[in-house]
């Protein structure tokens, strides 16, 4: 009986874990860090590795994710929401639309695969062998 209290007092969810201004404020940190990440990215790629493109990084990461981040990050989600969607789109219209269509696209040759069981295979095999017999020609001839 002295325990059930210190149980029960045990299990109780403490209201600082659902805070979800904490999570929000998490989810702020991780968004900045892939920014900082796409600003690094692209800025290696456009300008290389010199003391120009270090300038850049520094300026553009000082406005974006510290001053105008409330712009930006709402910016970004969209935009790679829009770049996933975008990828997404064209792998369907690319690879997945033609084989749904009974079309051979995507790399396949155009040769549509029927499905067979493995008696219809042996039967194909011994067929190939047989014909194969009959046309070879013997050796020494």
């Amino acid at each position: 009986m002295f325990f059930l209290p210190l149980l029960l007092f045990g299990l109780q969810i403490q209201p600082s874990l659902l805070d979800i201004g904490e999570f929000f404020g998490d989810m702020t940190i991780v968004l900045k860090i892939f920014v900082m990440l796409s600003i690094i990215s692209f800025v290696l790629q456009n300008l290389g590795k010199g003391p120009l493109a270090i300038l850049v990084i520094c300026v553009m990461s000082y406005f974006i994710i510290f001053d105008y981040f409330y712009i930006f990050g709402g910016v970004y989600i969209l935009y790679m929401l829009a770049l996933l969607g975008g990828v997404h789109l064209m792998i369907d219209f690319f690879f997945a639309a033609p084989h749904a269509l009974g079309g051979g696209g995507g790399g396949g040759g155009g040769e549509e695969l029927e499905q067979r069981s493995g008696i219809e295979y042996k039967e194909q095999q011994q067929h190939l062998m047989h014909k194969g017999k009959r046309m070879m020609p013997l050796p020494g001839m």
